[in-house]
């Protein structure tokens, strides 16, 4: 009876990580809590942020990352514009140890000297597990009057968001509600997808001519998909896609801080023969409700960049004219056609400018020769 009650102890315990195991969020995942965003991409690395629901910029960037796998890192991230006052750092105003304080004696962070603070490992486990309690942490600066408050709202929802979406639950190494499971069975992070890069194509003869001839030779192409020209078209571009193509990016409508432009393969000795390049989506974007999205175009991009010695495609477009939300896509040519290679966005705008966390991520591997 003894032995019958242990194997279906163990039988139920198999059963309930294997439940647990299925559980886990699926990949690239997005989720907003109170005053904190999550971003896990699709080898289940993720990433943390305050970003106030306010909306309101944040005059101290905070960001918790974690790799996946059994030893899968930890980083803590504190940023700002000048470097902080020592033990500057309050936890629900008191202040923190001497080695969790960014700056001062005894610190276990590390500074670039111009505002940027790391600290990482176990020192960086510990004060998470600590701040997912708290409420508020304060921290003295240079150039504000007061200190400044970085809300800890969210944050413990968000760092079991990522114990779960990591199948850390119950784990030695969870970032809250740590186990007993040993950090053995945390799965390993999932390989990264692997692009080969095209060869580098030859240069394309007189670009800017080239380009001037593709849109007045495609008029009615470019009048069904794009806004009609305001003034100067000097934005329009070509590049060299291949020994017979060029990769043509033609203005196709400007914002008040960002511009478009159709996305273009034309045969370098024919430019009345342009084809809109149907760029497929990268993984990780909102699902469409019917009826929502469907002006899209998929052969237009926001502030399009390519560079034929990469074969790399690259998109970056802002929520608000500050950056401080957005996504920024990336495809790598093939020799044939463009394959997704990246993807980064923050939906909601708030936090710092420019800086989006990873949703999606593959790696490219160049032609023979590069």
């Amino acid at each position: 009876m003894y032995k019958r009650q242990v194997r279906l102890s163990v039988a139920l315990a198999l059963a309930l990580a294997g439940a647990a195991a299925q559980a886990a969020p699926g990949v690239p995942a997005y989720r907003e809590f109170r005053d904190w965003i999550v971003a896990c991409d699709n080898a289940r690395r993720c990433e943390a942020r305050l970003a106030p629901a306010s909306g309101e910029p944040v005059a101290l960037r905070l960001a918790l990352s974690r790799e996946a796998g059994p030893e899968g890192a930890v980083e803590l991230e504190l940023a700002g514009e000048k470097p902080l006052p020592a033990s500057a750092a309050q936890r629900d105003g008191q202040p923190l140890e001497a080695a969790d304080q960014p700056a001062g004696t005894g610190t276990a962070w590390t500074a670039d000297g111009e505002g940027s603070y790391r600290l990482q490992g176990e020192p960086a486990l510990r004060l998470v597990r600590s701040l997912a309690q708290a409420q508020a942490l304060t921290m003295a600066t240079a150039t504000e009057p007061q200190p400044v408050n970085l809300s800890l709202d969210g944050l413990a929802a968000a760092a079991l968001f990522i114990d779960e979406v990591q199948g850390r639950v119950g784990n030695v190494t969870a970032l809250v509600r740590p186990g007993r499971a040993a950090a053995a069975q945390v799965p390993a992070p999932a390989a990264l997808p692997v692009l080969r890069a095209a060869p580098e194509p030859p240069p394309l003869a007189e670009p800017e001519r080239f380009a001037r001839a593709v849109r007045s030779r495609n008029a009615a192409l470019v009048a069904r998909r794009c806004d009609p020209p305001r003034g100067e078209t000097s934005a329009d571009e070509a590049q060299p896609l291949t020994a017979d193509d060029a990769l043509v990016l033609l203005q196709c409508w400007r914002g008040p801080y960002q511009s478009s432009a159709l996305v273009l393969r034309v045969p370098r000795t024919a430019p009345e023969r342009a084809e809109p390049v149907l760029l497929p989506p990268v993984p990780g974007g909102l699902r469409l409700v019917k009826g929502q999205g469907a002006e899209d175009d998929a052969s237009v991009l926001t502030e399009p960049v390519y560079d034929p010695a990469s074969a790399t495609l690259n998109s970056f477009s802002k929520g608000r004219g500050i950056g401080d939300c957005g996504v920024a896509l990336g495809w790598v040519f093939d020799g044939k056609a463009f394959q997704p290679a990246s993807r980064d966005e923050q939906r909601r705008c708030a936090g710092s400018p420019g800086d989006w966390p990873a949703l999606y991520r593959s790696r490219i591997e160049p032609a023979p020769g590069r």
